[in-house]
């Protein structure tokens, strides 16, 4: 898993006024998370094992178990996991196939963040990955697969793009991951005060 410490939303500004690319750093998530109602120490003593308790799917904890996530970055790949589609992997999967472990793209955002890494301004990686947004789940992939043409792509990131079925947004992987961190907090909180009532008797 990759932890490069901040993450990029893009968001539509709508009504064709374009799109706004927005940094979350460390403070965004503690206000993020105090948004949610939950106490950053606690979030901080969250455990993959506290997160897998607040999901619902055993496909969900068999990915927490064999990634471990550390952080609220992390946390999000790993429940993007369950979102995100391949062609040639199965649900959940992709990440133990050989093509997916340089280009670990779960979330448009993920487009335009290597796009940036692999040296493209951020005006060429933004409309790439507008283009993608919109035609990467088409069935045929003759027009993805021309602009990764004309853009030069890496052969393994192509790859990876022409195999995604399915791709999210971090905003909604965010929202669910908020959803799933609220569950398990909820259930620790339940544990604590039954542990301490038993104390007290």
């Amino acid at each position: 898993m990759r932890n490069r410490g901040y993450r990029f939303i893009i968001r539509d500004l709508g009504f064709g006024h374009g799109c706004a690319v927005m940094c979350i750093n460390a403070a965004c998530i503690n206000a993020l998370i105090k948004e949610y109602g939950i106490d950053p120490v606690i979030f901080r003593k969250l455990t993959w094992e506290d997160l897998a308790e607040g999901l619902s799917s055993d496909r969900g904890r068999v990915i927490l178990e064999e990634m471990r996530p550390r952080n609220f970055w992390q946390m999000c790949d790993a429940i993007s996991l369950l979102y995100t589609r391949y062609y040639s992997a199965e649900p959940g999967m992709a990440y133990k196939e050989r093509w997916f472990r340089k280009y670990p793209i779960l979330v448009e955002e993920d487009i335009y963040e290597f796009m940036l890494e692999e040296g493209f301004s951020q005006d060429e990686a933004l409309e790439f990955t507008e283009f993608c947004k919109d035609h990467i789940q088409d069935t045929d992939k003759r027009d993805l697969r021309d602009m990764i043409e004309l853009y030069d792509l890496p052969d393994e990131m192509a790859e990876v793009l022409m195999d995604i079925k399915l791709l999210p947004t971090r905003q909604r992987m965010i929202e669910e991951l908020m959803a799933v961190i609220v569950r398990a907090v909820s259930i620790t909180r339940r544990e604590v005060n039954i542990r301490e009532s038993r104390e007290v008797y």
